[in-house]
């Protein structure tokens, strides 16, 4: 099996039903738009490289969380949003990475930050974020839809 292939493999074996053909979709849909999945070490996640830049990371475990899989986005830089959708914004919005350390009451951030990053995403102010300001955990095909769009707004916004 070629390494190019290994994450489809992966996600045959982990996901099934609609989580399973949404993730194998959406890694169609990097491929056709030139973002790499690159495996990382662990063997369950893959960084999303497009031209020489991580710009996300998906894993795809067994276990609970992040499992069964999970979509961050590395950067949030989409621009100013004056062309984008409310839509496509509360799609954003509603995807805001708290960092997991505060879902267990912690008060500190796990990624290394304290209190926590301050994200700025379409104009509105997020407190207490993760590294990774956007994540889709185990995402429906209608909120794959909007995170693809994002995902290529922010390709986009690379190339400016």
């Amino acid at each position: 099996m070629s390494e190019e292939k290994l994450i489809e493999a992966h996600i045959n074996e982990v996901l099934n039903g609609g989580s399973k053909r949404i993730a194998l979709d959406f890694i169609a849909f990097l491929r056709a738009n030139a973002i790499t999945p690159d495996q990382h070490e662990s063997g369950d996640g893959w960084s999303l490289v497009h031209k020489g830049e991580s710009i996300g990371f998906i894993i795809v475990s067994q276990s609970e969380f992040p499992g069964p899989w999970t979509l961050w986005f590395n950067s949030c830089e989409f621009g100013s949003g004056e062309s984008v959708s409310d839509d496509l914004k509360e799609a954003a919005w509603n995807h805001a990475s708290i960092c997991g350390n505060f879902f267990s009451n912690g008060k500190d951030c796990g990624c290394g930050d304290q209190p926590g990053f301050t994200r700025v995403i379409f104009g509105k102010e997020f407190q207490n974020r993760c590294h990774s300001p956007l994540m889709f955990h185990n995402p429906d095909a209608e909120t794959m839809e909007r995170a693809k769009k994002l995902m290529l707004m922010l390709t986009q916004n690379m190339a400016a």
